[in-house]
C-alpha cells in the first residue's frame, strides 16, 4: 500500500510490524472487497497498490485461467515480501504463470507498456488515495489504463466514519490527533468522501458512490483484528501525532490504555467503514498516452474540463479543518484554473471590522503579508461591502484600486470576489496579474461558483479552530483542577503513639468525587474523614472541595465529636440549595495512645474492623449529608488492640462488582484483608485497591472512584508509612 509519487508520505512506513498489521487487515477486507469487485470470466485487472500482494492473489483466484492481475507498489521491501508470502502459501505458481504480475512503480506513473494502456477491464485502487499528495493525478492514470467500457474502482478511507460503544472520549481526542497528521503530512484523511467528483473530474462516469461497512463486537471472531488495527494505526506513529497536535504524551498513552482496555468489555461494539466509488470509461474514448499531452496542451488552461474542475475542488476544500490547510488548498485551486500573479484570501473580522490579509501567495510561493483594510475600501474592500464581483481589467483606471506592500510588482488587472454564507460576509479573494484584462467573464464566473464553497470551507475551519482552541483550555483547565484537588489530599498521614495510619485513592475519571482528609486536633488526637460526593467528574469534586473546606473549619473547634460534626455539616450544606448533591462521609476521631476510636457514619459503607482474625463491620450508619433539612447521626466508639485493623472505605471500593455481578465487599474483600495484614497501613490500603481492580477484571466496568483508610494499632509508636 506505499505506493505514489516519490515525494508522497506513508505515515507507517514498512516496518515488520506494519507488514504484519497489513496482512491482518487484508484477512479483514479481502472477502469484503471481493464480493463487491464481483469478479468475473477471463478479466484483465490493473490492482494499483498492491502492498502485499494478498489481493492481487485472490483477485486472481476468482478469475478464469485467462484473466490476469497486474499489481503495481513503489516499496521494494513490500514486493519482496508479497513473493515470499506467495511462496509460503503455494502460490507461487500463480507468479510463474503470469496470472499476477507483481511491478514496482509509481501510482501517478504506472509501469504500463504502451500496448497496455487502455487495455484493462479493471483497475482497482485501496488505500492509496489518502496517502499521496495528488490523488486526482492517481485517478486520471487509472482512467487512462482502462479500456472504453472499462471499470476504475476506487476503496479509501474517510476517518471521521470510526464509531466506538460505549465511548471512550481518551481515544476519540486521540483518533482525532492522529488525523490530523495527514494534513500536516499533505495527505488527507478524507479523501472517501470525494473519490465520485475525483472519477468525474478524470473522465469516468460515476456509476456507484457507496461504503463497505465493517463492524464487529467483543466475541466476534474479526473484533480482535479491527483493534489490533486501530492499534497499530496509532502505536506507528506516536512521534508525528505529538508533533502535530498539541496531544501530551500522557494523553496519547491514556488513549491507548483506555481503548485497549475497553476492547477487553465484553459489551465492546466498534463501526467502520470504507468508501468506495465505481466509474466506467466512457465508449469511444481511448487515447494513447503520446496523444494524452497532446490534448491537453491544445485547449486553453483556464478552460480545462472547469465544471470537472468546480467538482473536484469543492470536495476538496472540504476535506480538511484545518484553516491554513483550507487556504493552502483554496490558493492552490484557484491558481490550478486561472493564471494569476498574486492571490490573497481575507477573512473579515467582526471586531475589529477590518478585512485581514490572510494567506497571500506572490508568484507561486507563500509571503506573510499583515494588516487590514475596512469595507468599501480598495477593490476587495469594495467587492466585499456590494456581496458581488469585481473585474477590473487596468487598475490604473479605477479609482478604487490601492497599492499595498506588493508595490513593488506592477499589477495590471484585478478580479475580487466576495466569501459569503448565508448572507453573512466571511471575507474575499483577490487576484491580481501584472497583465492587462488577465481575467475573463469565465475566470469570474468560475471563482464566483467556487466562492460559496470556499466560504463555507473557511467558515468551518474557524469553527473547528475555536472549538479546538477551547478544548485546549479545557484541557488545561482540567489539568490544574486535578493539581488543586490533589494538592487538597494529605501529603503525608499522621504520626500516632500505638496507631498506624494509611490511605491508597484511585480516581475514575480526570476529576474525582471522592476525597479523604487527617485533621490534627492536638497533640496525639486526629480526626479521619473518608467521603464520596453524589456524582462525578467536575461538579462532584468541586462538592467535594466545598465539603471538606466546612469540615476543616468544624475542626478549628479542637474538641469535636464526629456525630455532632455531621449533623453541623449537614445543616450547613443543605442551607446552600444545592439541587442533587450530597456528601456521603465516614468521620473518626482517633487517640494515640490510648488507641481509643469514637466513629460516625453519613451514608459510606460500614468501616470494616480485622481483628483476631475475624472481619466484621462497625454497625454505624446515618444519612448522606445535604440532602434533608436535620439528620441524627449515631456515634460509636471502640477500643483497638495490637493487631487490630480498621478499613474506611468509599462505596467505589465495596460496591465494585465483576462481570458476573458479583460484590468485592461481600465476595473477596475479608480474605483479601486478611493477607494483607500483615503489612503496613498504607501496604494494606494500596493491596486492598489493586485487589478491587483485580476482583473486576480486564473487562469489568470500574467506573466509580475508590478510596480506602486504613489504621492499623500496633504495640508502639509508628509513622504513617
Amino acid at each position: 500500500m506505499n505506493t505514489g509519487p516519490e515525494d508522497g508520505h506513508y505515515l507507517h512506513g514498512s516496518e515488520p510490524e506494519e507488514q504484519l498489521r497489513l496482512s491482518m487487515l487484508n484477512d479483514l477486507l479481502n472477502e469484503g472487497s471481493l464480493r463487491a469487485l464481483d469478479l468475473r470470466g477471463d478479466e484483465k485487472v490493473l490492482d494499483v497498490g498492491s502492498g502485499l500482494g494478498q489481493l492481487s492473489g485472490a483477485m486472481a483466484r476468482r478469475l478464469t485461467r485467462g484473466g490476469r492481475v497486474v499489481g503495481i507498489e513503489r516499496d521494494s521491501e513490500q514486493l519482496a515480501v508479497a513473493k515470499r508470502l506467495a511462496a509460503e502459501q503455494g502460490e507461487t505458481k500463480l507468479l510463474e504463470t503470469g496470472r499476477v504480475d507483481l511491478r514496482r512503480g509509481d501510482a501517478a506513473a504506472l509501469p504500463l507498456a504502451d500496448d497496455e494502456w487502455g487495455s484493462f477491464d479493471l483497475a482497482h485502487a485501496r488505500f492509496i488515495l489518502e496517502h499521496v499528495p495528488d490523488p486526482q493525478a492517481v485517478v486520471a492514470a487509472m482512467v487512462r489504463a482502462v479500456r472504453p467500457g472499462g471499470r476504475v474502482v476506487l476503496e479509501d478511507d474517510d476517518h471521521d466514519l470510526l464509531r466506538l460503544w460505549p465511548e471512550v472520549p481518551s481515544f476519540s481526542r486521540l483518533w482525532r490527533a492522529y488525523v490530523r497528521t495527514y494534513d500536516r503530512l499533505g495527505n488527507d484523511p478524507y479523501v472517501g468522501r470525494r473519490m465520485a467528483a475525483m472519477l468525474y473530474a478524470a473522465g469516468a462516469q460515476p456509476a456507484r458512490n457507496d461504503m463497505l461497512f465493517f463492524g464487529s463486537c467483543a466475541g466476534n471472531p474479526a473484533f480482535e483484528g479491527m483493534v489490533a488495527n486501530f492499534v497499530g494505526l496509532v502505536e506507528g506513529a506516536p512521534g508525528e501525532i505529538l508533533d502535530a497536535t498539541s496531544l501530551a504524551r500522557e494523553e496519547l498513552e491514556k488513549g491507548l490504555a483506555d481503548f485497549k482496555r475497553w476492547s477487553r468489555r465484553p459489551d465492546a461494539a466498534m463501526w467502520y467503514a470504507t468508501c468506495w466509488a465505481e466509474g466506467r470509461k466512457p465508449e469511444g474514448d481511448s487515447p494513447s498516452p503520446d496523444q494524452l499531452p497532446a490534448r491537453r496542451a491544445s485547449r486553453p488552461r483556464a478552460k480545462v474540463s472547469s465544471m470537472e474542475l468546480l467538482v473536484a475542488s469543492a470536495a476538496d476544500l472540504s476535506s480538511s479543518l484545518e484553516l491554513d490547510e483550507v487556504m493552502r488548498k483554496i490558493a492552490e485551486r484557484i491558481q490550478g484554473m486561472i493564471d494569476c500573479h498574486l492571490f490573497c484570501v481575507m477573512l473579515w473580522n467582526e471586531e475589529t471590522e477590518l478585512l485581514e490579509h490572510t494567506y497571500s501567495v506572490r508568484f507561486g510561493e507563500h509571503v506573510p503579508q499583515e494588516g487590514g483594510f475596512p469595507l468599501g475600501q480598495g477593490l476587495s474592500g469594495s467587492a466585499a461591502e456590494l456581496r458581488q464581483a469585481i473585474r477590473v481589467p487596468d487598475v490604473a483606471q479605477d479609482s478604487r484600486y490601492i497599492r499595498f506592500r506588493h508595490a513593488e510588482v506592477d499589477i495590471k488587472s484585478e478580479l475580487a470576489v466576495p466569501l459569503v454564507v448565508r448572507d453573512r460576509l466571511v471575507g474575499a479573494l483577490d487576484l491580481e496579474s501584472t497583465e492587462y484584462d488577465a481575467f475573463t467573464e469565465e475566470h469570474e464566473q468560475i471563482v464566483t461558483a467556487l466562492a460559496s464553497h470556499i466560504a463555507t470551507a473557511l467558515e468551518n475551519a474557524r469553527l473547528y479552530g475555536r472549538v479546538v482552541a477551547n478544548e485546549r483550555r479545557f484541557e488545561e483547565d482540567l489539568s490544574t483542577a486535578r493539581e488543586i484537588q490533589r494538592g487538597l489530599l494529605p501529603a503525608e498521614p499522621p504520626e500516632l503513639e500505638g496507631l498506624e495510619i494509611g490511605a491508597a485513592f484511585a480516581a475514575a475519571r480526570e476529576l474525582s468525587g471522592d476525597f479523604y482528609d487527617f485533621l490534627p486536633l492536638g497533640e496525639q488526637r486526629v480526626a479521619v474523614a473518608v467521603g464520596d460526593v453524589a456524582g462525578k467528574s467536575t461538579p462532584a469534586a468541586l462538592y467535594g472541595s466545598l465539603a471538606v473546606g466546612l469540615l476543616r473549619g468544624q475542626a478549628l473547634a479542637r474538641r469535636i465529636e464526629p456525630g455532632a460534626v455531621l449533623e453541623r455539616l449537614n445543616e450547613l450544606l443543605w442551607r446552600l440549595h444545592i439541587k442533587r448533591r450530597f456528601v456521603a462521609m465516614s468521620l473518626a476521631v482517633l487517640d494515640g495512645g490510648s488507641r481509643r476510636l469514637r466513629v460516625a457514619n453519613a451514608g459510606v459503607p460500614q468501616p470494616y474492623l480485622l481483628r483476631d482474625g475475624e472481619v466484621t463491620n462497625i454497625d454505624v450508619s446515618g444519612l448522606p449529608l445535604g440532602g434533608m433539612e436535620t439528620s441524627r447521626h449515631e456515634q460509636r466508639e471502640l477500643q483497638l488492640v495490637p493487631g487490630d485493623v480498621v478499613v474506611f472505605c468509599s462505596d467505589g471500593l465495596d460496591d465494585c462488582f465483576n462481570e458476573n455481578g458479583e460484590i468485592f465487599g461481600a465476595v473477596c474483600l475479608p480474605d483479601d484483608l486478611r493477607r494483607a495484614a500483615p503489612g503496613s497501613a498504607a501496604e494494606i490500603a494500596e493491596a486492598l485497591i489493586d485487589a478491587c481492580g483485580g476482583f473486576a477484571g480486564p473487562n469489568g466496568p470500574v467506573d466509580d472512584d475508590r478510596t480506602v483508610v486504613v489504621v492499623k494499632a500496633d504495640a508502639g509508636t509508628a509513622g504513617g508509612r
